[in-house]
């Protein structure tokens, strides 16, 4: 009975809801065709409307010219594309949006337009410099997209390219003369390139009136047409007056200190104690001393401690007068089956008191790398309770936050240690970094403090996101001592009614961007654009903006030439291009006139071992196939000068015999290269006289050397410390407040450098070093099989299995002989020697520290047979024995 109940039930719900359509409903004939008379008619009308909407977007984009990217965009902005009424643009045209179908389009007519204007204008190319254009660099003439950013490599003809696309954009009509800008970043680029454009294009009519400018010249410019006033710059930031700047702001520092007991005592503070970084918590420190034992870093009273942060704490003890014992044993005996000696960091001996610095963070928690360190720092505390010693603590953590060093204060003080700071006490270690590279730092700072735009606010916020990881007591110290040096130079501008050039740059930009001026230009080209700032990158962008459809702007650079940023140059303005600029184009110049092709190779392998550069495989029309690039080494640097003068003299004397010929003029050129100013050798005036009927002879630096080439380039002292090659003078990190995060790979900048350095030659770079502390550049070389370092008064060098930078040394332990590596105590590689291997060696004593009255030339006190002689180390200048060699280890620092 259910069941029938069910049965009926569910035939009732059929019968309601289950009514189905016939499979093969009949089709009205009429119906159908209406409908496929309507499809097609909407297709018609699309096709009519997709046509006229494509002639329009040609017609809008303009006839025989290159197409910019833009114009799609802008094109659409005013014509937007037809629609279909029953299909998407995909299934319509094939294309994912109106804008890419316009693109293609565009790109099509451009790539005819590219082959028409390299015929069209075939012999313009090929004469407008004294050799014919490249490909690249005729596409790069001819290329017009809204934004174009030419890669160029060294030698490559950049500035060739600058004064063609000129003379093409004047000569195919593309732009009247007043309406083309150069920019160049110094006053002799600007000069030659305008000089260029007058000799190449004289035949142009009004061609002097292309206008060729420094950046500072023409911000000047503006802000004169902007206001009706011409601004003066100050005496002390004119690119004429190299240096000024800095020593200005070494003035306000000095003024400061005289009239502001409490900024002097911030400054000696800093400069004594704080100016060295300790780097982010939990990094591994590489040590860079050896001393009393210990791998680590050397303080101001001369002991070797095991982290930047007790260096730290040691030289506020050391400038505040308090008597410290380091790593002394502790009074009690705890070597066991399971611990050995205790031996606590600090002791201060007067008042009976241990101290502690546990590297622990604010969480309690110790770095990664110190295993079991947690369960050490538990035994110590547990050992002074037990024992009744008195400990006191700090950490990591207190350091960094600033609560460490007052904490130590309050409690030596407690206990009656009467603190006495003294800035100008005489230490036997590290010496206080100098006055004049605090200079420099602050005036970097200030730089990109203005170029970037940035506010109290901004640097504030800044230190609160890097004081998370970061020192930040020192950042909130450093910051505190710019801003009173900052109001002091803006007062000093405000006086003399002067602007200085980060100021220029930001009015001129204000006033294209607010309309006050009103940019004539058309074509905007800007060379050397690796060294740009953000400031000057904001003024291209204004000028290329302001009109409809924008400027054509065109910027050279190469990025593996980046080194400026000291100067406040940014070089990710190149790898960020494209998100700069709004429908941009990057292309290269890859063939450079200068190099032979295995110095290419090898130059351009080197740099680009750091990730970041810009890829680009370098070619050469250079043919020259002898060795590119050699390397000599000296047992002591101060021999490098006297072989650099005989093969000087060797050079002279093949190019009087004409076995030595000049590639142009009547000299051969030698360039002779240097880290630092103080580089120069001081018989170069000697030289000059005496070979200058066949060589042209120069001292530059690399920074200086930019742009320049000669046959041939002697790299001088590239060797490995403070002062070498790559310099260890860092970064201060207190500058990333005000710019973007560093390049992360080690010494990029110096590695650029040192590209700059091999890339000046056109016939041969030769390199000079010390076989005891070859450059880790060379060493880089040497292991890649580049080169090899042609020992001149000693032995050949190999380098270290372990690290790679430095080499091996034959060296004496209480074990024996063994080899160990030259950055030792930055690496402990040691290998074994046997004795049948070593060389007579007369005279083997350990290091032995001179006394402080011996100078430069006083023979040798130790060994009795050498003479002392001023060399540079890892921790600066000092006095060594010229036997050193031969095992003689007498050395006195000379501070720094």
């Amino acid at each position: 009975m259910e069941f029938l109940v069910l049965i009926g039930l569910l035939w009732l719900i059929g019968a309601i809801f289950g009514k189905k359509a016939p499979k093969h409903r009949p089709v009205n004939p009429r119906v159908a065709e209406e409908a496929r008379a309507n499809a097609a008619q909407s297709q018609a009308d699309f096709d009519e409307a997709f046509k006229q909407w494509s002639d329009r977007a040609l017609a809008f984009a303009g006839q025989g010219r290159w197409i910019p990217k833009g114009t799609a965009s802008r094109f659409l902005a005013s014509y937007p594309a037809p629609q279909h009424r029953a299909k998407t643009w995909k299934q319509a045209v094939g294309d994912s949006s109106p804008e890419e179908t316009l693109r293609l389009r565009y790109a099509k007519f451009n790539g005819q337009h590219m082959v028409f204007e390299r015929i069209a204008c075939g012999r313009f190319f090929n004469t407008v410099e004294r050799s014919p254009l490249t490909e690249e660099q005729i596409h790069a003439c001819i290329c017009m997209d809204d934004a174009v950013m030419v890669v160029a490599a060294a030698g490559s003809g950049k500035t060739s390219t600058m004064v063609a696309k000129t003379g093409y954009a004047l000569h195919r009509g593309l732009a009247k003369p007043e309406q083309i800008l150069l920019l160049a970043f110094n006053k002799a680029t600007a000069e030659e390139v305008g000089v260029r454009i007058a000799e190449q294009l004289k035949e142009v009519p009004q061609v002097e009136r292309v206008r060729s400018s420094t950046f500072h010249a023409f911000g000047i410019d503006v802000i004169a047409k902007a206001t009706g006033k011409k601004p003066s710059l100050a005496p002390w930031v004119d690119p004429g007056n190299p240096g000024a700047d800095v020593r200005e702001v070494g003035d306000i520092i000095q003024m400061l200190c005289d009239q502001d007991k409490a900024f002097k005592r911030d400054w000696d503070l800093f400069r004594t104690v704080y100016a060295r970084d300790v780097g982010k918590w939990g990094q591994p420190d590489e040590p860079e001393a050896y001393g009393n034992g210990v791998r680590g870093f050397r303080t101001a009273r001369g002991e070797v401690v095991k982290s930047k942060e007790e260096r730290t704490i040691s030289d506020w003890l050391f400038y505040n007068g308090v008597k410290y014992e380091y790593e002394r044993p502790y009074e009690h005996d705890t070597a066991d089956h399971q611990f050995r000696q205790y031996f606590p960091d600090f002791y201060y001996p007067d008042i009976q008191l241990y101290h502690e610095h546990f590297a622990i963070n604010g969480r309690g928690e110790a770095p990664k790398q110190f295993k079991d360190y947690l369960a050490g720092v538990k035994w110590k505390r547990e050992l002074h309770a037990k024992l009744g010693t008195a400990l006191f603590e700090t950490t990591s953590h207190g350091l960094l936050t600033g609560e460490a060093i007052p904490a130590l204060a309050m409690a030596l003080r407690a206990r009656g240690v009467h603190l006495v700071f003294e800035p100008d006490r005489e230490g036997t270690g590290l010496s206080p970094v100098q006055a004049h590279d605090l200079a420099r730092s602050f005036r970097v700072f200030q730089q990109h403090v203005k170029n970037n735009g940035l506010d109290r606010l901004d640097l504030h916020a800044a230190l609160a996101a890097q004081s998370q990881d970061g020192f930040g007591a020192r950042l909130r110290m450093y910051l505190k001592i710019y801003e009173q040096i900052a109001q002091e130079w803006e007062r000093r501008l405000q006086r003399g009614n002067f602007i200085d050039f980060e100021d220029m740059l930001i009015l001129a930009s204000e006033h294209v961007e607010s309309g006050a001026y009103r940019s004539p230009f058309v074509l905007i080209l800007a060379d050397e654009f690796q060294d740009s700032s953000r400031a000057r990158i904001r003024l291209l962008k204004a000028l290329s903006n302001q009109s409809d459809p924008p400027a054509h702007l065109c910027v050279v650079g190469d990025d593996w030439q980046g080194i400026n940023r000291f100067a406040g140059s940014d070089i990710t303005v190149m790898t960020e291009f494209e998100k700069t600029f709004n429908h941009a184009t990057r292309l290269s110049l890859s063939t450079t006139f200068r190099c032979p092709q295995d110095l290419c190779d090898i130059a351009s392998q080197f740099i680009q071992a750091n990730p970041a550069q810009i890829k680009k495989k370098v070619k050469t029309t250079n043919p020259l196939t002898k060795t590119p690039i050699l390397a000599y080494g000296f047992a002591d640097q101060a021999s490098i000068v006297g072989h650099v003068e005989k093969q000087l003299a060797h050079m002279h004397q093949l190019a009087v015999s004409g076995k030595l010929l000049p590639l142009k003029g009547p000299c051969i050129t030698v360039m002779l290269l240097g880290r630092y100013r103080d580089d120069r050798p001081g018989a170069i005036e000697v030289w000059q006289r005496r070979f200058g009927d066949k060589l042209s002879i120069e001292y530059r630096t690399v920074h200086g050397s930019k742009g320049l080439e000669a046959e041939y380039v002697f790299v001088l002292n590239v060797v490995e410390g403070t002062r070498g090659f790559p310099s260890q003078i860092q970064d201060d990190p207190a500058l990333q407040l005000a710019m973007p995060a560093p390049d992360p790979f080690p010494v990029a900048e110096e590695r650029r450098l040192f590209y700059v350095a091999m890339t000046r030659a056109r016939k041969q770079v030769r390199l000079y070093t010390t076989l005891a502390q070859p450059s880790r550049f060379l060493v880089e070389l040497v292991k890649q099989e580049h080169l090899k370092i042609e020992p001149v008064d000693g032995d050949a060098l190999e380098p270290c299995p372990g690290c790679g930078r430095g080499v091996l040394q034959l060296r004496s332990g209480p074990y024996g002989d063994f080899h160990g590596c030259s950055r030792f105590p930055a690496c402990t590689f040691k290998r074994k020697v046997s004795q049948e291997s070593l060389p007579a060696v007369p005279f083997k004593p350990n290091a032995q520290r001179l006394s402080t009255s011996t100078n430069v030339g006083d023979p040798c006190p130790v060994c009795k047979q050498g003479m002392l002689q001023s060399r540079s180390g890892r921790n600066g200048p000092f006095l060594g024995c010229s036997r050193f060699q031969h095992g003689c280890k007498a050395t006195r620092s000379l501070g720094g």
